[in-house]
């Protein structure tokens, strides 16, 4: 057989193989869809592990993603574009981009990743023997940048990159020096433009704590924005989490944060802590230690409100 007719065979089966696996995942069954691959596939999904070997462990992989699937009046979208296949004898390699997501009326929630995978013909069937799915991700956040997509051209985001729904705005005395205490404390870092100043008057500061941005405002009573340390109180305390919560806590404390509970085991499965910084925020600082169910949890709660005498 020409050698030309050969691949543009292999190649036409190998789109037919990406066809049943669609098919599959629509259907969410996830016999078929390990069906599509090799006994001793490896893959290298975006999400929950680093990698998986074998049918067995990427098949129970699939069915919690299945899991998340959407259900009710949600539709799953589960698409591939771009599908390029080169295909030869019994090699082929893929690559495309995948949207991902669900849709509910005209609403649509659908994110896009990169998948490239290697296939093996086997006994006349073409199988995937690796997949591999990606997303870029921003610096220095490390977020996978799940909202591009290959059909808008570059413009403003109405997130800006780098940050998140929410994000923290703490209203300070002395915002600057507030900001010099979050970096010795907890390690935060300054962006570049991070800080803004008219005339030496700080107007608006950012700081990255791991993968989280906080907002710094200084104090100014005229437009309603008042700092713990004149209320003498706040009823809002900072979540952090940290690989080694005493190695925090006692840094933190060592940069002028009050501690205020030390590191305890906490029913929820987190070593916690809590301090105050000097101008008066309340941050409770967390390593999770311990993986709890509903039920156990519960009881712990239970435990701990009886020992209040509640």
């Amino acid at each position: 057989m020409d050698q030309k007719v050969d691949n543009a065979n292999a190649q036409a089966e190998v789109d037919a193989l990406y066809k049943q696996w669609l098919a599959a995942v629509a259907k969410k069954d996830v016999n078929a869809i390990m069906a599509c691959y090799t006994d001793d596939v490896v893959a290298f999904d975006a999400i929950m592990a680093l990698q998986f070997k074998g049918k067995q462990a990427y098949g129970e992989h699939w069915r919690q993603c299945m899991e998340y699937c959407p259900a009710g009046d949600k539709e799953m979208i589960f698409e591939i574009h771009h599908l390029a296949v080169q295909a030869q004898a019994d090699t082929a390699f893929t690559h495309a981009l995948v949207r991902c997501g669900f849709k509910e009326g005209e609403k649509v929630d659908a994110s896009w990743m990169r998948m490239s995978s290697g296939l093996i013909r086997q006994g006349g069937q073409w199988k995937i023997a690796h997949e591999h799915f990606s997303a870029p991700f921003e610096m220095p956040s490390g977020k996978a940048m799940f909202y591009l997509s290959p059909n808008e051209e570059p413009g403003v985001r109405p997130i800006p990159q780098g940050m998140s729904t929410v994000t923290p705005h703490l209203v300070c005395k002395n915002a600057r020096e507030a900001m010099e205490f979050c970096k010795r404390a907890f390690g935060a870092m300054e962006m570049h433009g991070g800080v803004m100043e008219v005339d030496g008057e700080f107007l608006h500061g950012e700081l990255m704590i791991g993968d989280s941005v906080v907002m710094f405002a200084q104090e100014n009573e005229q437009c309603g924005s008042v700092s713990p340390s004149t209320l003498k109180n706040t009823p809002v305390s900072l979540h952090l989490y940290f690989p080694d919560v005493d190695k925090s806590f006692d840094q933190a404390v060592k940069a002028g944060a009050k501690p205020l509970l030390s590191p305890t085991e906490m029913f929820w499965g987190d070593r916690f802590a809590v301090v105050e910084d000097p101008e008066g925020h309340r941050w409770s600082l967390a390593t999770h230690v311990r993986d709890l169910s509903p039920e156990e949890m519960q009881k712990g709660a239970r435990e701990l409100m009886a020992q209040m005498g509640k």
